[in-house]
């Protein structure tokens, strides 16, 4: 776990403050930020378009919200111990399990956590914000995920679960709910706690209607009305609750819980037979008899 690139960043923004010309101020956020940069920061600015000038942006912009998000960053070093547990755990659960490395950075304010090879990328001003953070200058989607109080667990087990995932890449709607539904409901194992989110709370008071249009829609190569849209609608990545459930009922109907996990793990995402036996096996349309007529 590694969280040297927080430091750096809080340096730079300490200098930033200091001075007005914008010139030396770009100068200032590389040379003592991106310059310095651990190997999981490299990732993430290529990743997520990282450059001293977003950066300078971020910081000119939203004063309140770094001012009360910056404890809390600082403050994630105190959450190493029960992070090696839960990767203790899950090498215990899946024995071809892939310690990643994980590193916590500073990000541009558009992604709380991702993956790149064997590394888990987590962007802590996303991570590491709660209720008590400042959002009033920020987006609506933004004012909406730091409502509650970020899982900084939670979001790295999940992208942990996701390092161990294979064949992943599809268009398809269906691998794609049950690939990010995984490691949702892999890292709830993991944590041995439930986990709250707006999509989940949504998704729990209209399961029977979002199965309706989920049914109709799994197998096609489209999936911009339920992953990924946080800035774009209310009700924000119902995906992830679809393919959560469908791993809950494929789990809670198997006789060997160890092994359900592995083959969740195991699925080859690209393959639409594959996905297709999965979604079966897990009997989760069962649950839906349609309504008579």
């Amino acid at each position: 776990m590694l969280t040297s690139d927080i430091d750096n960043f809080w340096t730079a923004y300490d200098s930033v403050q200091k001075l007005n010309d914008t010139t030396l101020q770009k100068q200032i956020i590389q040379t003592l930020y991106l310059d310095k940069a651990t190997m999981g920061l490299r990732d993430f600015m290529r990743l997520r378009q990282h450059s001293a000038s977003r950066h300078l942006k971020n910081i000119s912009r939203y004063p309140k919200f770094w001012n009360s998000v910056r404890t809390n960053t600082l403050a994630i070093q105190q959450h190493k111990d029960e992070m090696n547990l839960i990767m203790d755990r899950f090498r215990n659960l899946y024995p071809a399990f892939r310690q990643p490395e994980v590193y916590f950075a500073i990000g541009c304010l558009n992604s709380g956590g991702t993956t790149q090879g064997e590394r888990v990328l987590i962007g802590a001003e996303i991570a590491a914000s709660d209720k008590n953070t400042d959002a009033s200058e920020l987006n609506a989607w933004l004012q909406n995920v730091f409502c509650e109080q970020q899982d900084i667990i939670f979001l790295v087990t999940h992208e942990t679960v996701h390092i161990q995932q294979k064949n992943t890449y599809t268009k398809m709607l269906l691998p794609r709910c049950i690939k990010e539904g995984a490691a949702d409901f892999i890292a709830e194992i993991l944590m041995e706690r439930k986990f709250s989110s707006p999509y989940m709370i949504y998704g729990l008071e209209h399961e029977r209607e979002l199965w309706e249009k989920f049914r109709s829609e799994m197998f096609e190569n489209e999936s911009k009305d339920w992953l990924y849209n946080g800035s774009q609608v209310d009700n924000a990545d119902l995906g992830y609750f679809m393919g959560y459930q469908i791993c809950k009922s494929y789990y809670d109907l198997a006789d060997d819980k160890k092994k359900a996990i592995a083959e969740m793990l195991d699925l080859n995402f690209n393959n639409r037979t594959v996905m297709s036996n999965f979604f079966d096996k897990s009997g989760y349309a069962l649950k839906w008899p349609s309504e008579p007529q």
